[in-house]
């Protein structure tokens, strides 16, 4: 049968345990906290840039079609354009370049010491014996 003291002392150890919970809640809340600012912070800098990026696109739209063009007046013109096959070659040729210039190709390089390698060349060596 537990003592008394025995009781006390794990009511003590609970509590601190308890304590100790809440402590690591507080923290988990404030590392949450960050995150979800930090996220946001990257969201806002991901809108911006957009946003700047049609501002341009649309600036460059006026420069060249004026500042009193439609949206349909200015789709009907892309519309046409696009029927030209010159044009449809050259946005498809500056579409691979930008897509080649945005994704470089990946160089693997083979490794010496790999577990492949030392395999092969240890059957190799079993085969000239």
């Amino acid at each position: 049968m537990p003592k008394k003291n025995d009781i006390n002392e794990m009511r003590d150890k609970l509590a601190r345990l308890n304590e100790r919970t809440k402590s690591a809640e507080d923290g988990l809340k404030k590392l949450e906290d960050k995150r979800k600012k930090i996220q946001n912070q990257i969201a806002e800098e991901e809108r911006k840039k957009r946003t700047h990026n049609l501002c341009c696109v649309g600036g460059l739209v006026y420069k060249y079609f004026g500042d009193d063009i439609s949206p349909e007046e200015f789709k009907e013109m892309l519309d046409f354009l696009f029927t030209i096959e010159e044009v449809q070659n050259y946005v498809t040729k500056e579409k691979e370049k930008r897509f080649q210039r945005n994704n470089p190709p990946v160089v693997i390089s083979r490794n010496e010491n790999s577990e492949e390698n030392t395999f092969e060349n240890e059957n190799a060596k079993n085969e000239n014996v």
